[in-house]
């Protein structure tokens, strides 16, 4: 299988990916373990790359590790972690060649619903009042419709300076926004914002593993999960969803790669 890396840069010195790799190449998978495109030595840049992009570069990583003599040419798939799982679907909806698909702590709303998530539940995280929750929610709108529009810095920026000037000042939830008109954040949200991983995921035809922790503190877990269930389940698609109750986001568990390991082999049979 090919890994697909999660948000950023991230290369074959991240623990997460690296620690799947390992643990599935000792229960005998084949695993390509790339350099995301602009990381380590991979070239390019991830900055100006949509899904789509990102999605071509994981199939071409199946086209690789297809020819390879000690693969299973007929039993490549994919695996995606975090905002990787938005690119996997992809990768299988435009390749025949993906055998199968696993997603690990990947989202399945539209990623501008998951960026408003995820600083939720950060500001939830840090105790926050309902008050100062919604100055972190107006910031979040406010810079959003910039990002999608291009219009109403200055709205934001003053929304931005308000909440840093009072008790939020300095918390990472309201450090972590753009502070600059051409921040390589807008530019990226504009190229991603709208992209919705089920257009994709309603495409997919081969077998599928979706993997949560359910003490995620980055996706809304139950939201993911709800949105299977309805949007997938009346297409049939044969798909395995584990939930691990007392994990977090990076979960990794030896039960649960023995499970991956011999879900792969019997190619995607439960």
């Amino acid at each position: 299988m090919v890994i697909v890396h999660g948000s950023g840069t991230s290369d074959r010195s991240n623990a997460w990916t690296t620690a799947y790799a390992n643990g599935l190449v000792a229960r005998g998978i084949a695993v390509l373990h790339p350099d995301k495109r602009g990381s380590g030595k991979s070239t390019g840049t991830w900055q100006t790359a949509d899904f789509l992009v990102l999605a071509d570069d994981a199939v071409a990583g199946v086209e690789w590790l297809r020819g390879h003599p000690r693969a299973a040419a007929g039993n490549v798939g994919v695996i995606g972690f975090s905002q990787g799982g938005h690119v996997v679907p992809a990768a299988a909806a435009r390749s025949e060649h993906v055998a199968f698909v696993i997603d690990v702590s990947g989202s399945t709303v539209p990623i501008h619903e998951q960026v408003s998530d995820e600083v939720t539940l950060m500001a939830e995280r840090a105790g926050l009042s309902s008050d100062e929750l919604a100055i972190v929610a107006n910031v979040q709108k406010l810079g959003m419709r910039y990002a999608h529009s291009g219009e109403g810095w200055d709205g934001y920026a003053t929304a931005l300076a308000a909440a840093k000037s009072g008790r939020l000042g300095g918390m990472e939830v309201i450090e972590g926004f753009p502070t600059k008109p051409d921040a390589p954040a807008w530019r990226f949200a504009r190229l991603v914002g709208e992209f919705d991983p089920m257009d994709y995921w309603k495409q997919v035809k081969v077998p599928v593993v979706f993997v949560y922790g359910g003490r995620d503190t980055q996706v809304r877990v139950a939201k993911s999960v709800r949105r299977i269930l309805d949007l997938l389940d009346p297409l049939e698609l044969n798909y395995t969803l584990m939930v691990f109750g007392h994990n977090g986001h990076a979960l990794y568990r030896e039960d649960q790669l023995d499970l991956l390991a011999r879900w792969i082999k019997s190619g995607g049979q439960t």
